[in-house]
């Protein structure tokens, strides 16, 4: 008995994901992502499964082409046939090519900086770090001494901030500390207060009390020294309170930063390498402002978001 050959399934032209991957050379894993960006479309089989035609694949190569020059997913979803405005590959192009310069210079730097470590017969990390700090830091992505950047800043704030904090105001901050990761939420932070009306006045006051913790003397009796610098810009912030702007800045993002317990752990290690006076500044700060019910990061203050109002010292008895 001779059984019949089955009729060609209407989707024997169509390949599986793990074929797709075979052809293209982008893995099965790599094609879901692609999918759940909408990137791709692919449609269903009878049975249920992922099935890619010609059009799939053109659009899985075009995708990884264009990510293979180093542009990243939202770039990509741009520049796609189809889905690009008139125009807009070529200028998406010259704006990654223009990325790539820099990333290029970047590297050059860095090549040049770890050849002058190379050179000393006693390069040390902090050493190395002072030299890399000047190579692999702009102003879009790091703050200097201050920390670096998980998130970088747009252009025009990050020309606010090296004008501000060009130079690290003298501060005698090991430069190994400008490797501190600040998170993302920093960043909106850093953003709001660029663009907010008044913003010279918080880092002309900030700069002042840099000056006071640097005069506290790091020997001798100084039981309340410290104490009474914290005491003095809380009580400065409610005497003159900071530019509205620059006050409701920080009261938007402060309480958004869910690591700041570790920043403040961080900043007040960072102010210990100044001097011991210095982080006792911090901590004193950080205790009385919990005791006034509001957020601190570092020296800036906030309202806390459950009480709903800009924040004030309470009244003494």
């Amino acid at each position: 008995m001779t059984l019949a050959s089955p009729l060609p399934s209407a989707d024997s032209h169509r390949l599986k994901i793990g074929e797709a991957a075979t052809l293209t050379g982008v893995s099965a894993g790599r094609i879901r992502h692609y999918q759940a960006q909408g990137l791709i479309q692919p449609g269903r089989s009878q049975s249920g499964y992922r099935y890619f035609d010609a059009d799939d694949v053109v659009r899985i190569l075009e995708i990884d082409l264009l990510r293979s020059l180093g542009m990243g997913l939202s770039d990509v979803a741009s520049s796609l046939p189809g889905r690009a405005a008139e125009g807009s590959l070529p200028a998406t192009l010259r704006s990654h090519r223009k990325s790539l310069q820099a990333e290029r210079d970047r590297l050059d730097r860095l090549v040049t900086a770890i050849d002058l470590a190379l050179e000393s017969e006693k390069a040390t990390a902090e050493s190395v770090a002072t030299l890399l700090a000047s190579a692999n830091s702009t102003p879009r992505d790091s703050l200097g001494i201050f920390g670096r950047l998980s998130k970088p800043l747009s252009e025009d704030a990050a020309a606010i901030y090296q004008e501000i904090l060009g130079g690290g105001w003298g501060l005698p901050v090991p430069s190994i500390f400008g490797r501190m990761l600040l998170p993302p939420a920093v960043t909106e932070l850093l953003e709001q207060v660029a663009h907010a009306h008044g913003y010279q006045e918080l880092f002309a006051r900030v700069r002042s009390l840099a000056l006071a913790i640097l005069s506290l003397p790091e020997t001798g009796p100084r039981a309340s020294g410290p104490s009474q610098v914290a005491e003095d810009w809380l009580d400065g912030l409610t005497r003159e309170p900071l530019p509205t702007a620059v006050q409701a800045a920080l009261d938007r993002t402060i309480p958004r930063i869910g690591e700041l317990e570790v920043l403040n752990q961080g900043f007040q290690l960072w102010a210990g390498s100044i001097s011991p006076p210095a982080a006792e500044v911090l901590r004193s700060l950080e205790a009385r402002a919990a005791d006034s019910g509001l957020l601190v990061l570092g020296v800036l203050l906030a309202s806390r978001p459950r009480r709903g109002t800009a924040w004030r010292r309470p009244p003494t008895a």
